[in-house]
């Protein structure tokens, strides 16, 4: 029986799993939280349905970790550290989003038109929503029809799937990050200049051994260099630990006439005639680091047979990979360039997976690259920047009044109010274009990113 350690030149990573429209939020203690868009009447049964389909659990309105009960919370509900925010979800997305509780959500736009499930919250099995144009919440999903699904995924890794490599967790999927010399799905595949190696799980004496690796279209592995020997050393410590058989062995023994002149092949010899001094053969030695060391050919012992790898005919691999194959074809992998993988090279890494863009910001994946587009109210390559509105952005308040600026808004004041004979008023000439205004009294008003 054969256990393979198949050399590739290429990492080839899982795929991210295919989702309908669906949006990264942010991440909450363990849980990180998206809004998937529902196909249908926004129920519990719908919302629940469709969290799971996306391969995602389901928050409950009420999930945090501060008092939360029945009626509203079960035990089908997520439940996560709210670091004593709130029992309520919205509440507490809306905190880590748009850094307010205001509102229930209503007032954070990119918890606009989600859905949370609420148990026993009406009798009609409505979900629980939020409209941030209106500045809503309480809508009952029962009402409304293809909207979003408030779901959450948590880290796939904790069950230590790479076998030489970091795990990294994705959307009901998970990543590994490679150990140098290793690849594959899980790191459980050896790769060392351009050839490819397969570890026995069987032990064999030296003869069948070299007779196996040839069937498979190798042949028993040659020790050229230190690096190399380290390489395959290191690959049997991490995968069986035992001793394994090299190509090398002794030679023939050489038998002369007097005259110190090789014999002829003219004499006849016994079957067993003549006899070498000593039969040996080389093994990387499982009791002594993996050094190499000579022992008798008939003894068992795994083996590592190599291949070079060739072109494939025809190239199967996908935009623009690199196709080799080894073994007589057995194995046939793909070297993709930047920004795909998939064993054809068929799969455009999504950038986006590792959620760069922060404060709601959307991604827009390319090829290896990204693009963030930013929420109102924050700019810079990852949305990480708040916009100064007072300073950055040139924001003329009127009457000369001051300009004090805060997250995703800016207030204008008048810093030495008067008694004026009607409040401020809004107008659609109050704030800039995708923000709205909200009178705060007399002599101020502020506006709110959209």
């Amino acid at each position: 029986m054969w256990n393979f350690l198949l050399v590739l030149t290429a990492v080839i990573a899982w795929p991210p799993s295919a989702q309908g429209q669906l949006v990264y939020l942010t991440t909450v203690d363990a849980w990180r939280f998206h809004k998937v868009r529902v196909t249908g009447q926004m129920t519990n049964a719908n919302v629940k349905a469709t969290c799971e389909a996306a391969g995602m659990r389901y928050p409950c309105c009420q999930s945090g970790s501060d008092g939360c009960s029945a009626p509203y919370w079960t035990s089908g509900c997520i439940a996560y550290d709210d670091a004593g925010v709130s029992c309520g979800t919205y509440s507490v997305l809306s905190a880590n989003l748009c850094g307010t509780t205001s509102g229930w959500g209503s007032r954070c736009q990119p918890l606009d038109d989600t859905f949370a499930y609420c148990h026993n919250w009406l009798s009609d099995d409505s979900a629980y929503g939020v409209d941030y144009e209106t500045h809503s919440n309480g809508l009952q999903g029962a009402n409304y029809n293809n909207m979003y699904a408030l779901c959450a995924d948590t880290d796939d890794c904790p069950s230590s799937p790479c076998v030489h490599g970091t795990c990294t967790g994705g959307l009901a999927n998970y990543t590994c990050i490679c150990e140098n010399g290793w690849t594959g799905h899980n790191c459980d595949q050896v790769s060392f200049s351009e050839e490819c190696y397969q570890f026995s799980s069987a032990a064999r004496t030296h003869q069948d051994a070299t007779q196996a690796c040839s069937a498979t279209g190798g042949r028993l592995v040659d020790v050229r260099d230190q690096p190399q020997q380290s390489f395959i050393a290191d690959k049997i410590a991490a995968s069986t630990g035992v001793s394994n058989w090299l190509a090398m062995k002794t030679a023939p023994i050489e038998i002369l006439n007097g005259d110190g002149s090789p014999i002829s092949g003219e004499l006849q010899w016994s079957a067993s005639e003549p006899a070498a001094p000593c039969d040996l053969c080389v093994l990387l030695d499982s009791s002594d680091n993996f050094l190499a060391k000579t022992a008798p050919c008939g003894e068992q012992h795994n083996y590592v047979c190599q291949s070079v790898q060739v072109p494939c005919e025809p190239n199967v691999c996908q935009n623009g990979g690199n196709c080799t194959s080894c073994f007589n074809g057995s194995a046939t992998f793909c070297a993709c360039p930047d920004g795909f993988e998939g064993e054809f090279c068929e799969i455009n890494i999504d950038e986006c997976a590792s959620n760069p863009c922060q404060n709601g910001g959307s991604c827009q994946d390319d090829v290896n690259s990204y693009t963030c587009r930013c929420p109102t109210g924050f700019e810079g390559h990852y949305c990480e920047i708040d916009t100064d509105w007072c300073s950055h952005h040139q924001v003329q308040c009127p009457f000369g009044w001051s300009c004090r600026d805060s997250v995703s808004s800016f207030e204008c004041y008048d810093p030495n109010p008067i008694v004026r004979r009607s409040p401020y008023e809004c107008s659609s000439a109050s704030c800039p274009d995708g923000m709205y205004c909200i009178e705060e009294g007399a002599a101020s008003f502020s506006c709110y990113a959209e």
